[in-house]
């Protein structure tokens, strides 16, 4: 009987950080939603023009925007929300002219 040969397989995953404003006050209590989700991977209360930082992670695009517009948006407390949609989780910069 032939070995059986297992390829790797590669899960491809997007990721976004969610720059949030919540209504004052209410930091704690979104913080505490967002870190709930089981999409995020990490969130913290910030200083600087936005309230709290999250990142999130989904299968495809389509599942990030699904998460980012019906869960995250809806959360009590929100005022705003600006996404960052990552184009790619790493680059290696040491072949390229830039890194030097």
């Amino acid at each position: 009987m032939p070995a059986l040969r297992l390829e790797p397989v590669i899960l491809t995953m997007v990721k976004a950080y969610i720059l949030i404003n919540t209504h004052v006050g209410q930091e704690d209590a979104v913080l505490k939603e967002v870190l709930e989700l089981s999409v995020t991977e990490e969130a913290h209360k910030v200083f600087g023009p936005y309230d709290i930082v999250a990142e999130v992670r989904g299968r495809d695009m389509e599942t990030l925007v699904e998460i980012i517009t019906q869960k995250v948006r809806s959360i009590k407390g929100i005022e705003d929300t600006q996404s960052i949609l990552v184009i790619d989780s790493e680059i290696d910069m040491t072949s390229t002219s830039l890194a030097s």
